[in-house]
Protein backbone atom coordinates (compact mmCIF):
# COMPACT_ATOMS: atom_id res chain seq x y z
CA UNK A 1 0.00 0.00 0.00
CA UNK A 2 1.38 3.40 -0.96
CA UNK A 3 1.09 6.07 1.73
CA UNK A 4 -0.42 9.28 0.34
CA UNK A 5 2.09 12.06 -0.08
CA UNK A 6 0.11 14.36 2.22
CA UNK A 7 0.08 11.78 5.00
CA UNK A 8 3.82 11.21 4.52
CA UNK A 9 4.47 14.91 4.85
CA UNK A 10 2.34 15.12 7.95
CA UNK A 11 4.19 12.20 9.51
CA UNK A 12 7.55 13.81 8.79
CA UNK A 13 6.32 17.08 10.29
CA UNK A 14 5.12 15.33 13.43
CA UNK A 15 8.38 13.41 13.78
CA UNK A 16 10.40 16.63 13.53
CA UNK A 17 8.24 18.42 16.10
CA UNK A 18 8.44 15.48 18.50
CA UNK A 19 12.21 15.54 18.29
CA UNK A 20 12.06 19.15 19.45
CA UNK A 21 9.47 18.46 22.16
CA UNK A 22 9.47 14.75 23.12
CA UNK A 23 6.10 13.54 24.36
CA UNK A 24 4.52 16.97 24.16
CA UNK A 25 3.05 17.18 20.65
CA UNK A 26 -0.58 16.51 19.75
CA UNK A 27 -2.42 16.49 16.43
CA UNK A 28 -5.79 18.14 15.71
CA UNK A 29 -6.10 19.50 19.23
CA UNK A 30 -9.44 21.21 20.12
CA UNK A 31 -8.50 24.78 21.02
CA UNK A 32 -11.70 25.31 22.99
CA UNK A 33 -9.83 23.47 25.76
CA UNK A 34 -7.04 26.02 25.72
CA UNK A 35 -8.82 29.38 25.53
CA UNK A 36 -10.59 31.13 28.40
CA UNK A 37 -13.61 31.84 26.15
CA UNK A 38 -14.01 28.06 25.73
CA UNK A 39 -14.70 28.00 21.98
CA UNK A 40 -12.83 27.56 18.73
CA UNK A 41 -11.53 25.14 16.14
CA UNK A 42 -8.60 22.72 16.17
CA UNK A 43 -4.87 23.23 15.86
CA UNK A 44 -3.21 20.94 13.31
CA UNK A 45 -0.20 20.63 15.63
CA UNK A 46 -0.18 21.52 19.32
CA UNK A 47 2.83 21.37 21.62
CA UNK A 48 3.29 21.75 25.37
CA UNK A 49 7.02 22.35 25.92
CA UNK A 50 8.62 21.61 29.29
CA UNK A 51 11.38 24.19 29.06
CA UNK A 52 12.55 27.32 27.26
CA UNK A 53 14.92 25.09 25.30
CA UNK A 54 12.03 23.10 23.92
CA UNK A 55 10.22 26.30 22.91
CA UNK A 56 13.28 27.41 20.98
CA UNK A 57 13.55 23.96 19.40
CA UNK A 58 9.92 24.04 18.32
CA UNK A 59 10.26 27.47 16.72
CA UNK A 60 13.36 26.33 14.83
CA UNK A 61 11.56 23.17 13.72
CA UNK A 62 8.57 25.19 12.49
CA UNK A 63 10.92 27.44 10.52
CA UNK A 64 12.62 24.41 8.95
CA UNK A 65 9.25 22.90 8.06
CA UNK A 66 7.89 26.24 6.80
CA UNK A 67 4.74 26.05 8.89
CA UNK A 68 3.03 28.88 10.74
CA UNK A 69 3.30 28.92 14.51
CA UNK A 70 2.01 30.93 17.44
CA UNK A 71 2.88 30.94 21.12
CA UNK A 72 0.09 31.12 23.69
CA UNK A 73 -0.21 31.20 27.46
CA UNK A 74 -3.63 30.55 28.96
CA UNK A 75 -5.41 31.66 25.77
CA UNK A 76 -7.12 34.58 27.49
CA UNK A 77 -7.17 36.85 24.42
CA UNK A 78 -7.40 34.29 21.65
CA UNK A 79 -9.92 32.93 19.17
CA UNK A 80 -9.07 30.05 16.86
CA UNK A 81 -11.65 30.16 14.07
CA UNK A 82 -13.88 27.15 13.55
CA UNK A 83 -11.98 26.07 10.43
CA UNK A 84 -8.93 25.54 12.60
CA UNK A 85 -5.30 26.65 12.54
CA UNK A 86 -3.17 24.70 10.07
CA UNK A 87 0.12 25.42 11.81
CA UNK A 88 1.65 24.83 15.25
CA UNK A 89 0.37 26.20 18.55
CA UNK A 90 3.01 26.31 21.30
CA UNK A 91 1.47 26.52 24.77
CA UNK A 92 3.89 27.71 27.45
CA UNK A 93 1.46 28.00 30.36
CA UNK A 94 1.20 24.36 31.43
CA UNK A 95 4.84 23.73 32.35
CA UNK A 96 6.89 26.93 32.25
CA UNK A 97 5.74 28.38 35.56
CA UNK A 98 8.87 28.92 37.62
CA UNK A 99 8.93 32.13 39.68
CA UNK A 100 11.97 33.19 41.74
CA UNK A 101 12.28 36.24 43.98
CA UNK A 102 15.54 38.06 44.64
CA UNK A 103 16.34 41.12 46.74
CA UNK A 104 15.22 43.64 44.10
CA UNK A 105 13.98 41.56 41.17
CA UNK A 106 11.68 38.68 40.27
CA UNK A 107 12.47 36.17 37.54
CA UNK A 108 9.40 34.58 35.93
CA UNK A 109 9.03 32.07 33.13
CA UNK A 110 6.50 33.06 30.48
CA UNK A 111 3.88 30.55 31.63
CA UNK A 112 3.53 32.00 35.14
CA UNK A 113 -0.01 33.17 35.84
CA UNK A 114 -0.11 36.97 35.86
CA UNK A 115 -2.52 36.88 38.78
CA UNK A 116 -0.13 34.61 40.69
CA UNK A 117 2.70 37.04 40.01
CA UNK A 118 0.65 39.93 41.39
CA UNK A 119 -0.47 38.06 44.47
CA UNK A 120 2.97 36.68 45.28
CA UNK A 121 4.82 39.98 44.95
CA UNK A 122 2.13 41.90 46.80
CA UNK A 123 2.19 39.38 49.64
CA UNK A 124 5.99 39.69 49.81
CA UNK A 125 5.81 43.47 50.11
CA UNK A 126 6.91 44.29 46.55
CA UNK A 127 4.83 47.25 45.31
CA UNK A 128 3.98 47.96 41.68
CA UNK A 129 2.15 44.73 40.96
CA UNK A 130 -1.12 45.38 42.75
CA UNK A 131 -2.85 45.90 39.39
CA UNK A 132 -1.94 42.37 38.25
CA UNK A 133 -4.13 40.67 40.84
CA UNK A 134 -7.13 39.25 38.98
CA UNK A 135 -5.89 39.88 35.42
CA UNK A 136 -6.23 36.63 33.44
CA UNK A 137 -3.47 35.24 31.30
CA UNK A 138 0.23 34.53 31.62
CA UNK A 139 3.34 36.65 32.04
CA UNK A 140 4.28 36.14 28.40
CA UNK A 141 0.93 37.36 27.16
CA UNK A 142 1.00 40.26 29.61
CA UNK A 143 4.30 41.44 28.12
CA UNK A 144 3.03 41.18 24.55
CA UNK A 145 -0.05 43.31 25.25
CA UNK A 146 1.44 45.51 27.98
CA UNK A 147 -1.28 44.38 30.37
CA UNK A 148 -2.48 46.96 32.82
CA UNK A 149 -5.29 48.38 34.91
CA UNK A 150 -6.09 51.45 37.01
CA UNK A 151 -3.43 53.56 35.33
CA UNK A 152 -0.64 51.03 35.81
CA UNK A 153 0.91 48.59 33.37
CA UNK A 154 3.70 46.09 32.86
CA UNK A 155 5.94 48.63 31.10
CA UNK A 156 6.61 50.31 34.46
CA UNK A 157 7.94 47.21 36.18
CA UNK A 158 9.67 45.20 33.44
CA UNK A 159 13.47 45.13 33.45
CA UNK A 160 14.24 42.66 30.67
CA UNK A 161 12.39 40.11 28.55
CA UNK A 162 13.99 37.10 26.87
CA UNK A 163 12.28 35.92 23.68
CA UNK A 164 12.85 33.58 20.77
CA UNK A 165 12.40 35.60 17.60
CA UNK A 166 11.12 34.74 14.12
CA UNK A 167 14.55 33.49 13.06
CA UNK A 168 14.90 31.13 16.01
CA UNK A 169 17.36 33.37 17.86
CA UNK A 170 17.19 33.97 21.61
CA UNK A 171 17.14 37.75 22.16
CA UNK A 172 16.84 39.97 25.23
CA UNK A 173 14.84 43.20 25.16
CA UNK A 174 14.69 46.20 27.47
CA UNK A 175 11.39 48.08 27.97
CA UNK A 176 12.58 50.79 25.56
CA UNK A 177 13.29 48.20 22.87
CA UNK A 178 9.86 46.64 23.35
CA UNK A 179 8.21 49.93 22.40
CA UNK A 180 5.36 49.68 24.90
CA UNK A 181 2.17 51.62 24.30
CA UNK A 182 -1.39 51.40 25.56
CA UNK A 183 -2.19 47.65 25.57
CA UNK A 184 0.48 46.94 23.00
CA UNK A 185 4.16 46.33 22.43
CA UNK A 186 6.43 46.26 19.40
CA UNK A 187 7.10 42.57 19.94
CA UNK A 188 6.77 40.89 16.53
CA UNK A 189 3.93 38.39 16.14
CA UNK A 190 6.40 35.58 15.42
CA UNK A 191 8.36 36.17 18.65
CA UNK A 192 7.55 34.14 21.78
CA UNK A 193 8.37 35.37 25.28
CA UNK A 194 10.44 32.84 27.22
CA UNK A 195 11.10 34.59 30.53
CA UNK A 196 10.98 38.01 32.17
CA UNK A 197 12.92 39.87 34.84
CA UNK A 198 10.88 42.41 36.81
CA UNK A 199 12.04 45.28 38.98
CA UNK A 200 10.44 44.79 42.38
CA UNK A 201 12.38 46.28 45.32
CA UNK A 202 10.65 46.10 48.72
CA UNK A 203 8.35 48.96 49.61
CA UNK A 204 4.89 49.96 50.71
CA UNK A 205 1.95 48.28 49.00
CA UNK A 206 -0.66 50.60 47.49
CA UNK A 207 -3.68 49.42 49.44
CA UNK A 208 -6.19 51.31 47.31
CA UNK A 209 -4.84 49.81 44.07
CA UNK A 210 -4.94 46.37 45.68
CA UNK A 211 -8.51 46.95 46.83
CA UNK A 212 -9.55 47.89 43.31
CA UNK A 213 -7.91 44.78 41.89
CA UNK A 214 -9.54 42.51 44.44
CA UNK A 215 -12.97 44.04 43.80
CA UNK A 216 -13.02 43.14 40.10
CA UNK A 217 -15.52 40.37 40.73
CA UNK A 218 -18.09 42.95 41.85
CA UNK A 219 -18.22 44.54 38.40
CA UNK A 220 -16.82 41.90 36.03
CA UNK A 221 -18.21 38.44 35.11
CA UNK A 222 -15.14 36.58 36.36
CA UNK A 223 -17.05 33.35 36.97
CA UNK A 224 -18.03 33.05 33.30
CA UNK A 225 -16.00 32.05 30.25
CA UNK A 226 -14.65 35.21 28.64
CA UNK A 227 -11.53 36.92 27.27
CA UNK A 228 -11.38 39.48 30.01
CA UNK A 229 -11.81 42.86 28.34
CA UNK A 230 -12.71 42.48 24.67
CA UNK A 231 -11.81 45.96 23.41
CA UNK A 232 -9.18 48.57 24.16
CA UNK A 233 -10.44 51.87 25.48
CA UNK A 234 -10.31 54.44 22.66
CA UNK A 235 -8.50 57.76 23.24
CA UNK A 236 -10.59 59.85 25.58
CA UNK A 237 -13.31 57.22 25.89
CA UNK A 238 -14.36 54.08 27.72
CA UNK A 239 -15.29 51.08 25.57
CA UNK A 240 -17.69 49.58 28.13
CA UNK A 241 -19.61 52.85 28.46
CA UNK A 242 -19.96 53.23 24.69
CA UNK A 243 -21.15 49.65 24.25
CA UNK A 244 -23.64 50.03 27.09
CA UNK A 245 -24.97 53.33 25.71
CA UNK A 246 -25.63 51.52 22.43
CA UNK A 247 -27.96 49.24 24.38
CA UNK A 248 -25.90 46.15 23.63
CA UNK A 249 -25.77 44.47 27.04
CA UNK A 250 -27.31 41.03 26.68
CA UNK A 251 -26.95 41.02 22.87
CA UNK A 252 -26.30 37.48 21.60
CA UNK A 253 -24.95 35.67 18.60
CA UNK A 254 -25.44 31.98 19.24
CA UNK A 255 -23.78 31.19 22.56
CA UNK A 256 -21.79 34.45 22.65
CA UNK A 257 -23.28 37.31 24.66
CA UNK A 258 -22.36 40.82 25.71
CA UNK A 259 -22.21 40.52 29.50
CA UNK A 260 -25.08 41.99 31.52
CA UNK A 261 -22.55 42.79 34.23
CA UNK A 262 -19.84 44.55 32.19
CA UNK A 263 -20.39 45.62 28.59
CA UNK A 264 -16.73 45.18 27.56
CA UNK A 265 -16.90 41.46 28.29
CA UNK A 266 -18.18 38.89 25.82
CA UNK A 267 -19.15 35.74 27.69
CA UNK A 268 -19.73 32.22 26.45
CA UNK A 269 -23.16 31.19 27.72
CA UNK A 270 -23.73 28.29 25.33
CA UNK A 271 -22.80 24.61 25.29
CA UNK A 272 -21.68 24.49 21.64
CA UNK A 273 -20.67 28.09 21.04
CA UNK A 274 -18.80 28.62 17.78
CA UNK A 275 -15.87 30.95 17.26
CA UNK A 276 -17.86 32.40 14.37
CA UNK A 277 -20.57 33.51 16.83
CA UNK A 278 -17.99 35.39 18.87
CA UNK A 279 -16.32 37.02 15.88
CA UNK A 280 -19.69 38.08 14.46
CA UNK A 281 -20.64 39.63 17.80
CA UNK A 282 -17.33 41.52 17.93
CA UNK A 283 -17.92 42.89 14.43
CA UNK A 284 -21.51 43.84 15.32
CA UNK A 285 -20.35 45.78 18.39
CA UNK A 286 -17.66 47.60 16.38
CA UNK A 287 -20.20 48.64 13.74
CA UNK A 288 -22.83 49.81 16.24
CA UNK A 289 -20.36 51.86 18.28
CA UNK A 290 -18.89 53.42 15.14
CA UNK A 291 -22.35 54.31 13.82
CA UNK A 292 -23.27 56.08 17.06
CA UNK A 293 -20.00 57.62 18.21
CA UNK A 294 -17.84 57.72 15.08
CA UNK A 295 -15.23 55.70 16.95
CA UNK A 296 -13.91 52.32 15.78
CA UNK A 297 -13.16 50.07 18.73
CA UNK A 298 -10.00 47.97 18.55
CA UNK A 299 -10.22 44.40 19.89
CA UNK A 300 -7.66 43.16 22.38
CA UNK A 301 -8.46 39.70 21.01
CA UNK A 302 -6.13 37.90 18.59
CA UNK A 303 -7.97 35.95 15.88
CA UNK A 304 -6.22 33.15 13.97
CA UNK A 305 -7.21 30.31 11.67
CA UNK A 306 -9.77 29.77 8.93
CA UNK A 307 -13.52 30.38 9.10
Amino acid sequence: MVTPRGAEGRTRTLDRLERACPGGVRVDEPMAKHTTIGAGGRARYFAIPRSTGEVVGLVRAALELDIDYIGIGRGSNLIVRDGGFSGLVIKVADNMRNLRLFSRTAHAEAGVSFTRLGRTLTREGRPGFEFAVGIPGSVGGAVRMNAGAFGRDIARVLKKATVVDGEGRVVRFTPEELGFGYRQSALPSDAIVLSVIFNCPPGEIDKEALRLSRSRGETQPLAQKSFGSTFKNPPGGVAAKMIEECGLKGTRRGGAMVSDKHANFIVNVGTKTEANDIEDLIDFIINRVKARFGVELTPEVIIIGDR
